[in-house]
């Protein structure tokens, strides 16, 4: 299954002007810098995806940068400085704790001769591990969510990989989304990618 034909099935045929530009812009010339890896095989698939969440960005961002002028003065000024070692030292740690509150990456792994899959959310001191059976999905298609700015009057998209199954999860729903908070660098090719993927090893399923 195409990624048009994807889109197709959740009933949006095109992407946004600002969607497409970002993809253009920034999307393409950066996103190595937090690769999305896929690694197909005859009898299974494994996803490894780097890219942070906006929130993840923001903290280690301002974690680097406070450590950094924290050293900076530190070893220009020693001890006597004290009052830009408190500035930039009480941040700094604010934000690496807040770090801990970020996922590093995300993995899926998809094993046809096990009939497995696991989807692993990784943060700095713990995973998250959803298992089971891999023959209950059906498929996988990408979700598109218009954000709608009060503030600029304008709209966004958001892009998400769900699972289909047949029946129900444990919650009482027939999908499972796999990431819940969109990361940077989300357009609907990278999604597209990671569903077609998905869809393509489980139509070989039989």
């Amino acid at each position: 299954m195409t990624a048009w034909e994807i889109n197709l099935m959740n009933g949006d045929d095109e992407e946004s002007v600002f969607d497409r530009l970002w993809a253009q812009l920034i999307g393409d010339k950066f996103g190595f810098l937090v690769p999305l890896w896929i690694a197909r095989r005859p009898e299974s698939l494994t996803i490894l995806d780097y890219r942070p969440t906006m929130f993840m960005f923001a903290t280690t961002t301002g974690f680097i940068l406070f450590a950094v002028l924290f050293g900076f003065y530190f070893y220009r000024f020693g001890t006597a400085e004290t009052i830009g070692l408190w500035a930039t030292g009480i941040p700094a740690l604010v934000w690496f704790v807040l770090t801990f509150r970020g996922t590093i990456r995300e993995a899926y792994y998809f094993d046809k001769t096990k009939d497995s899959y696991a989807l692993v959310r990784q943060f700095i001191y713990r995973r998250d591990v959803i298992e089971g059976s891999l023959s209950q999905f059906t498929g996988a298609y990408v979700k598109t969510e218009t954000n709608y700015n009060s503030d600029s009057n304008g709209t966004s998209k958001s892009y998400f990989v769900v699972l289909q199954q047949e029946g129900m999860f444990l919650t009482g729903v027939t999908e499972q989304t796999l990431r819940e908070e969109t990361p940077i660098f989300n357009t609907y090719d990278r999604e597209a990618s990671i569903a077609n993927a998905i869809s393509g090893l489980l139509a070989s399923k039989g």
